[in-house]
């Protein structure tokens, strides 16, 4: 796997390096995760990676943190990713409901 690591500010230039960075990070991602990151959305603001979207898996937000900061480094990592409850409750919070008499 190759990682671009470039330096890049929000005022000059680094077209380059940012498009080579994001790519890095989508291919890490693409080839590493255990779930679909299709709906995940990668921008730059400023010196930051902007990774937002949504994933199939509890645990994807901490996941995709990780390969990001390790391609990019911990500094200059956002990632605002959320996962969406299958009908809207939990299992316990479903079985809980159930046993107190509230559904």
């Amino acid at each position: 796997m190759v990682f671009i690591r470039p330096e890049f500010d929000c005022r000059g230039g680094g077209g380059a390096d940012v498009s080579g960075l994001i790519a890095s990070i989508k291919y890490a991602l693409a080839s590493e995760a255990p779930f679909d990151t299709q709906n995940l959305c990668f921008r730059v603001l400023g010196t930051s990676v902007v990774i937002e979207g949504q994933v199939s898996h509890c645990r994807g937000d901490d996941f995709v943190r990780r390969i990001a900061e390790d391609i990019a480094g911990a500094d200059r990592v956002l990632v605002r990713i959320g996962c969406p409850r299958s009908n809207g409750l939990s299992k316990t919070d479903h079985s809980t409901s159930k046993e107190n008499g509230d559904a």
